[in-house]
């Protein structure tokens, strides 16, 4: 095929051109759809022959000889009502009836040039309608004609959520099984059957209820409405709207509510994602499909606010919900799980493959949204995935897997994903440690923290080093600490501790570093939420946190002169979890009181 100069080409193009045709003997149009009559003009009177590039009759032939039954495409050049040629790409099918020996062709075509158009308007199109779908408080309904499919619906964010998906034949078999069904009720459901199943062009009728197994949550009576969809004059599906007659709103899962938004990024809240997690997984149990689970946060968030400004890193979360939810599309759901962390539920994804295209994706995109940020200040995203069912069939199997595959990715440095592997990152047991702030996890109230904090001082009061065991143990247990341990002595060695530590530290020698003991405040307390930032100032210190998998720790140092005698550190691993003021300060008296006695009795 010769050159062409496409930017002239599609500068010629006037709109978008697709039609319909059908092919009989020696290649002549049979007939044809508006469109088609539209961009060939007079010169249907030609032959599909008479009418293509020369140089394209014989790739033509070829392809039609090709087709046997089943669809053959190719692209070639034909002359349009004003005789110029046009770029097409054809499909082309034999009907089944054959006329003078000549099987009969219906071709679709488009201008190829305008392919890329035609896809970006329709996209648009789907998207502005899917939201104006997602804004209605109805549900939705659709019927196959060549499948017996029979769907009810809610739509949220390009994503339907099915309430019933059955053969529409398995629908009524339900509905005869029955027994407590009135003989009105049966009637009406009857009636609807019938009308959907013959195809009425538009209908608006009621039915009860309980006639429909579904979880809309809804009793009473529907009203519904509903339209016969055509193509090529043969009904192909029936549409249409499912709603209360008393115009009440049906109850809805709490995360398809207005009430579910994160007020600053328009995504789902906590509780809402929390409950789409345990819906969607659900539903995979029942139709054996793969989920994922992806907790992704913004990686030193708290620098950007620090060097930025607080507006900015508002724009930062806003501008990250936007773009995990674009690239996300209809896949999955996306919720703000707190600050700058997210939480994806992605079920619409086929392989692992696809999943790391839409994690690079993500990445990629964040990264370039903010290329001009204060001191060229990079903005990246780590993120931790499990998978439904590989990796567990609960809940809190999966954020625990999750939840540490994310703390793997920032102990490697940031700016990447991990994908949880029992192989690579052994296998998990209980699952205390790593359920943090999961909304799930029967978290003690504030009420019940401060009465076991004063238990444990009384403890420690009347009993002293004997009641460190048991105060280590309840610290543990109420605030979700993964460890704690206890180093005395001029060497500050490891005298006691209680956790799954890995390659724990027996010496905290660098308590004996004057610039390292300057990193406590007036009260003897030094907390780190940035391991990675000892490297620079504390190689040695980092390397020893690094080794044990911190990712986290509160230090409480009791000082004679100046001179440490005993620290008690509260270490969580491979997490940094945001702990509010009051456990902060509840922890800051007793972790206080824990070394004084830890320093007295050694």
């Amino acid at each position: 095929m010769n050159k062409v100069n496409i930017t002239e080409y599609k500068g010629n193009a006037k709109s978008v051109c697709y039609g319909k045709a059908t092919l009989y003997k020696d290649f002549q149009f049979a007939d044809g759809d508006e469109f088609f009559y539209k961009f060939i003009g007079e010169n249907s009177c030609h032959s599909m022959i008479e009418l293509l590039h020369p140089d394209d009759v014989a790739g033509f032939r070829k392809t039609v000889d090709m087709i046997k039954g089943g669809v053959q495409y190719a692209i070639v050049r034909m002359k349009n009502a004003k005789d110029e040629y046009r770029l097409l790409y054809l499909t082309l099918k034999e009907n089944g009836e054959v006329i003078d020996d000549f099987a009969i062709i219906e071709m679709e075509f488009c201008d190829f040039m305008e392919t890329k158009e035609r896809y970006s308007d329709y996209k648009s199109i789907i998207r502005k309608y899917h939201e104006f779908m997602t804004l209605s408080t109805q549900m939705f309904f659709e019927y196959q004609f060549d499948t017996d499919e029979f769907m009810i619906y809610y739509y949220m964010d390009e994503k339907n959520y099915p309430v019933l998906q059955r053969k529409l034949e398995d629908v009524e078999n339900a509905v005869d099984a029955k027994r407590n069904i009135s003989d009105k009720s049966k009637a009406e459901f009857d009636t609807f059957v019938n009308t959907i199943r013959n195809g009425v062009d538009r209908f608006d009728m009621t039915v009860n209820s309980e006639v429909i197994e579904n979880n809309s949550g809804y009793i009473g009576r529907y009203n519904i409405k509903g339209s016969t969809m055509y193509d090529n004059g043969e009904k192909t599906m029936v549409v249409g709207l499912i709603a209360p007659v008393s115009g009440d709103s049906m109850q809805k899962s709490y995360y398809l509510t207005e009430g579910a938004l994160d007020p600053g990024t328009g995504i789902l809240n906590k509780r809402a994602i929390n409950e789409y997690a345990l819906d969607r997984l659900q539903k995979c149990k029942k139709e054996n499909n793969r989920m994922y689970m992806a907790i992704m946060d913004i990686d030193d968030f708290k620098l950007v606010n620090d060097k930025c400004g607080h507006l900015v890193g508002d724009e930062v979360i806003f501008k990250a919900a936007e773009i995990f939810k674009n690239v996300i599309g209809s896949r999955g759901m996306l919720g703000r799980f707190g600050g700058d962390e997210f939480m994806i539920i992605i079920d619409g994804v086929e392989t692992e493959e696809e999943l790391k295209r839409i994690l690079k994706t993500i990445s990629k995109n964040l990264t370039w949204a903010f290329r001009s940020l204060k001191d060229r200040m990079l903005v990246t995203t780590s993120c931790g995935i499990s998978c439904f069912p590989e990796d567990g069939h609960t809940y809190e199997e999966l954020f625990m897997k999750a939840d540490r595959a994310l703390y793997i990715a920032k102990d490697k440095g940031k700016n990447r994903y991990v994908i949880y592997d029992d192989k690579k990152h052994g296998k998990m047991t209980g699952s205390r440690s790593l359920i943090r702030n999961s909304g799930l996890r029967a978290i003690a109230s504030s009420e019940k923290k401060t009465e076991i904090m004063s238990e444990i001082m009384l403890d420690l009061h009347r009993n002293g080093k004997s009641a460190l065991l048991n105060a280590m143990e309840k610290m543990m247990s109420y605030f979700d600490i993964d460890g704690v341990a206890i180093y005395q002595g001029s060497r500050m060695k490891r005298v006691m501790s209680k956790g799954k530590y890995v390659n724990a530290i027996q010496e905290l020698q660098c308590m004996n570093d004057r610039g390292y003991r300057t990193l406590f405040d007036e009260q003897g307390v030094y907390a780190e939420s940035t391991i990675e930032r000892l490297d620079t100032i504390y190689p040695m210190a980092y390397k020893m946190y690094e080794s044990q998998e911190n990712g986290e720790f509160i230090q409480f140092a009791a000082f004679d002169g100046g001179m440490p005698m005993a620290v008690v550190a509260f270490d969580f691993f491979n997490r940094a979890p945001k702990i509010g003021a009051n456990d902060m300060n509840l922890m800051r008296i007793v972790g206080r009181m824990m070394a004084e006695i830890a320093g007295e009795n050694w």
